[in-house]
């Protein structure tokens, strides 16, 4: 016998009570009512579906937080207007698709020494396939420095070089931005940020100016991704927040700067699509205990995140 044996297998005997007469008319009755039920249930689901736009922040709170906003089209009832170059309708609140997007990916990452298998990614595709940036443009950040620690500004463009050599994706600063922190991000803000997709916003915020770093937690990140007609995904945008005042603490200890540059990493790991794992050596484990860095399954999933489909369609 196959599996584990555990004493006697008992089968739960069922008792099935023999069906009642329904005359014509109650039979008539019951089917009109289903009848009616099922148009019921399918007009509620066909009204949800015309109204849903945004799908929820997926999060997982472990110390640190991790989330992407999704959006797939077209699931709408947004105005739309024709983009030929995609050959598919698109919703009026988004750019023009291709801005600066190349044949081929801009960069390549670097070479590993050791891989790992000890990574997890956010969001798949229907394929299976990883979902990222597109490594074919660059990804333009800004930094909200108003509450940075004295001394630690340069932490960010240095955990961005890093993430940059591990996935290959070029990042370009923009400078700095007065945009706060919001769990709603618009991520086309064309007012703001012209008419493209608004760049990655990373701020030194506080957990009341962003409420998902109450507690324990002392960053959060997440990007936002976008399909059109049932296609693949792609990040676009995304956010990341810094706890200005826990991570100021930190920088007191000896080996704070290091400690903070490993939130940072973390962060910016959720910002590209990993997920938490379980393996404490990895850097993308929930807590942080020595800041090492990257480790091998971190740097073996961000170099698959870099190797995404090129996406001139958004």
């Amino acid at each position: 016998m196959d599996g584990p044996s555990n004493g006697d297998n008992l089968r739960r005997m069922t008792h099935h009570p023999p069906p009642k007469h329904r005359s014509p008319l109650r039979k008539a009755g019951h089917w009109l009512r289903n009848v009616l039920v099922t148009m019921l249930i399918a007009a509620t689901a066909f009204l949800v579906a015309g109204l849903v736009y945004d799908d929820p922040r997926v999060t997982g709170l472990l110390g640190m937080d991790s989330g992407t906003h999704s959006r797939s089209e077209p699931i709408s009832t947004a105005p739309v207007q024709q983009t030929e170059a995609a050959g598919v309708a698109r919703p009026a609140d988004t750019p023009p698709p291709g801005l600066e997007e190349s044949d081929a990916p801009l960069g390549v990452p670097e070479l590993q020494s050791v891989t790992s298998e000890s990574y997890k990614f956010l969001v798949l595709n229907d394929d299976g396939s990883p979902v990222g940036y597109s490594p074919c443009r660059p990804l333009h950040y800004v930094v909200n420095e108003t509450l940075a620690p004295e001394g630690a500004a340069h932490l960010v463009h240095d955990a961005i070089r890093t993430i940059g050599l591990a996935t290959g994706i070029t990042f370009i600063h923009d400078g700095e931005t007065a945009e706060e922190p919001s769990g709603e991000r618009d991520p086309y803000q064309p007012a703001a940020y012209g008419d493209r997709w608004a760049p990655l916003l990373i701020s030194w915020t506080t957990p009341e100016a962003a409420p998902k770093l109450k507690g324990q937690v002392i960053g959060t990140g997440g990007s936002t991704h976008y399909s059109f007609n049932g296609g693949p995904k792609s990040f676009v945008t995304g956010s990341l927040e810094l706890d200005a005042p826990q991570i100021d603490l930190e920088l007191e200890r000896p080996d704070g700067a290091q400690y903070a540059t490993a939130v940072i990493l973390h962060e910016l790991g959720h910002v590209m699509g990993l997920e938490h794992v379980d393996d404490p050596v990895q850097l993308m484990y929930p807590e942080i205990g020595t800041p090492d860095g990257l480790a091998a399954g971190d740097l073996s999933g961000l170099r698959e995140l870099g190797q995404t489909q090129c996406r001139k369609d958004l």
